[in-house]
């Protein structure tokens, strides 16, 4: 159809200059949207965020690089802006060495611990280092991370000052624990830390840790996520990183029991990658956070979920009080009296 008059070429050109105000903003919207999604790795940790900026972190990599690479790849991603090891075992960095061969890497982000028993680790500061234009970060709890002037994210937990150790619940607790906040939610990323740390954090830090998204300490261990600190975190999504049929019982019962009576809703990534996404503040119409996730697997007649999962013999027993000196503890007591 042709537009002849003077009139009817101005309202079409009001049309389409509505259509492309309309398209602007919904690409506006998005791209102002925080995505986190808890990649299914198996057994390990990886979680990939996407910033309003359009700049995005990843933190672990699991325990092979297969699986986190075939993500990025699917999703297009070339470098990551922010790399992070928790805290320096195999299920968490094993993953991060493809990342240094694959993708640009413009910040990692470490502890100071040194597990002795792993060369891995070390190998993945010698590829930080080696990488151009990359700079390597030590946080301490309390920092604040630049990562985007939208979201705050503050650190509660690191082993900030070298320590060397052996055993796997003190490398456990040298975990770095942070917590992203982003248009009235909270999502604390609490690593593999135990009750020990979680019970510090909650003398040092008070109604900081609050946050209704709790990725799930060492992957749903009983050894982490205890009735107090559920208590102050008050958590309504509750995800679990953990794989199939693992070798040590995840998630424990007892933990799932303890996440159901805090009335958090259960997500595991043995359903597949988890993804949710908190749009823009002012986009109303899509509530206060839009998650996009797949159910925890219901029980079955033939495989209820208390099967599922196997005990497990633990190192230590938490119920039991023990009078030990923790470098994790020691340093995040020292850092919050500053």
């Amino acid at each position: 159809m042709r537009i002849t008059t003077p009139a009817a070429k101005k309202n079409h050109m009001r049309m389409l200059l509505a259509c492309l105000a309309l398209v602007l903003f919904s690409a506006s919207g998005l791209r102002a949207q925080l995505k986190v999604s808890f990649v299914n790795v198996g057994q390990g940790d990886a979680i990939y965020i996407e910033f309003p900026n359009g700049r995005n972190a990843l933190i672990d990599g699991g325990p092979s690089g297969v699986l986190i690479d075939s993500f990025l790849k699917s999703k297009g991603v070339t470098k990551i802006d922010y790399l992070a090891l928790t805290h320096p075992h195999s299920d968490h960095y094993r993953g991060l060495k493809k990342i240094f061969s694959d993708y640009q890497v413009n910040n990692y982000y470490d502890t100071k611990a040194e597990n002795v028993d792993a060369i891995g680790d070390n190998n993945l500061r010698e590829l930080a280092a080696a990488e151009p234009g990359c700079a390597t970060h030590y946080p301490k709890p309390g920092d604040n991370l630049n990562w985007d002037s939208k979201v705050t994210i503050k650190v509660f937990n690191a082993c900030w000052e070298p320590v060397q150790m052996h055993n796997n619940d003190e490398t456990n607790n040298c975990s770095l624990v942070m917590r992203l906040y982003y248009n009235g939610n909270g999502i604390l990323l609490t690593g593999d830390a135990n009750s020990e740390i979680e019970t510090e954090m909650l003398s040092h830090f008070k109604s900081g840790l609050q946050s209704n998204i709790l990725k799930v300490g060492h992957h749903g261990s009983r050894t982490s996520t205890s009735d107090a600190f559920l208590a102050r975190v008050r958590p309504d999504y509750a995800f679990i990183s953990v794989g199939v049929n693992n070798n040590y019982g995840h998630p424990h019962m007892e933990t799932l029991g303890r996440l159901r009576n805090a009335g958090a809703k259960i997500y595991l990534t043995t359903a597949g990658t988890q993804s949710f996404t908190i749009p823009a503040p002012g986009r109303d119409a899509l509530g206060p956070v839009n998650l996009i996730v797949t159910e925890e697997p219901a029980a079955t007649a033939e495989k209820p979920v208390e099967e599922r999962f196997s005990p497990v013999n633990l190192a230590w027993d938490p119920s039991i009080p023990e009078d030990w000196s923790s470098a994790a503890l020691s340093q995040l007591k020292d850092q919050a009296a500053r």
